[in-house]
């Protein structure tokens, strides 16, 4: 056998070796194949959301569903996807303090930012609201809080996480404090 006719059989056979790696690890690089098959909500039972900041944390799956809890301090929202628990919401009336304060008591994790006012403290995936104005004959005294916790999201994203709260808690004040 010619040495020539070997080795040039050899590079044609590791040419098309790398090819063949090459297109099998392709499909890898373009993200996951699968889809959102459910739509993505403006709110979340019952309080309106900001959906495209909200859709950042949702993943693929057929199913989302959406549900409401009463607490001793007010309401909880978990969302589900597929059955797995993705955001949890919650409104929930406690006596003044900081929504830094309130954030310890809702989470371990200290939240990155602040907003200049004091009103909203957040983080990549969870984010805290405070409603001073918020006013109820019902909890006299107290004031409105809002938290939305995406701990069973993989994204990560501190702008949208300020965006969800704010328009979250703009709307928890219009239904809860009339």
């Amino acid at each position: 056998m010619n040495l020539s006719r070997t080795l040039a059989h050899r590079r044609s056979f590791l040419t098309l070796s790398g090819a063949i790696a090459l297109l099998i690890a392709l499909p890898g690089c373009g993200g996951s194949t699968e889809k959102r098959e459910y739509t993505v909500p403006d709110s979340l039972c019952g309080t309106s959301v900001d959906a495209q900041a909200l859709s950042a944390f949702l993943p693929s799956g057929k199913r989302l569903t959406a549900k409401a809890t009463t607490t001793a301090q007010g309401s909880k929202c978990g969302v589900t996807v597929d059955g797995k628990l993705v955001v949890t919401t919650s409104q929930e009336w406690w006596n003044a303090m900081s929504v830094r304060e309130f954030a310890r008591g809702m989470t371990l994790d200290d939240p990155d930012h602040d907003t200049d006012d004091g009103v909203y403290a957040y983080s990549g995936h969870q984010a805290f609201g405070k409603a001073d104005s918020c006013h109820s004959a019902k909890h006299k005294g107290q004031v409105l809080f809002t938290a939305i916790q995406a701990t069973g999201s993989d994204h990560r994203d501190a702008d949208a996480m300020k965006r969800l709260i704010t328009r979250y808690t703009q709307a928890s004040t219009k239904t809860r404090c009339g």
